[in-house]
């Protein structure tokens, strides 16, 4: 995001590194590319504070797992919510099954009840508007497929 951009938004641009020092709770959405992976590790999860919570919706493979399974035991206050592991599922012997502080949902990865209804209304929707010639609402580009999860 340019400066400008983060102006007119109203935000504040910061490092990833500082996210984990100052945020109680860090979310994972990052997309899946070959850049990502292994992108957080020990120089994050060291500097969550003692009650952060940590949550992976995004991908395992981005996460390199033995610096969170560190970062949790030397501080057990510290939390870790993973809808997402590498591997996938978490093997047997994984020491995520073994630590009080990580909490392992099922990764869904979809739509699932009255949502997949409404998915299938937004697609149908989306393709009137694209067989009238007019703009779409949902249009996904090359462009934006290289940052989206």
């Amino acid at each position: 995001m340019s400066p400008e951009r983060a102006a007119q938004l109203g935000v504040r641009k910061t490092e990833l590194v500082d996210l984990f020092a100052g945020c109680d709770t860090i979310s994972n959405h990052l997309a899946n590319l070959p850049a990502t992976v292994g992108m957080l590790n020990k120089e994050h999860f060291d500097r969550m504070l003692p009650h952060a919570t940590f949550i992976n919706t995004g991908r395992g493979a981005q996460v390199v797992e033995a610096d969170l399974i560190k970062a949790l035991r030397e501080v057990p206050t510290r939390t870790a919510v993973l809808d997402v592991t590498d591997p996938e599922p978490v093997e047997p012997g994984s020491e995520l099954l073994k630590l009080d502080n990580v909490i392992l949902t099922p990764h869904i990865a979809g739509s699932m009840n009255r949502e997949v209804a409404r998915m299938g209304l937004y697609m149908a929707e989306e393709c009137g508007r694209y067989l009238s010639g007019e703009p779409l609402r949902y249009e996904v580009t090359l462009k934006m497929l290289e940052t989206m999860a």
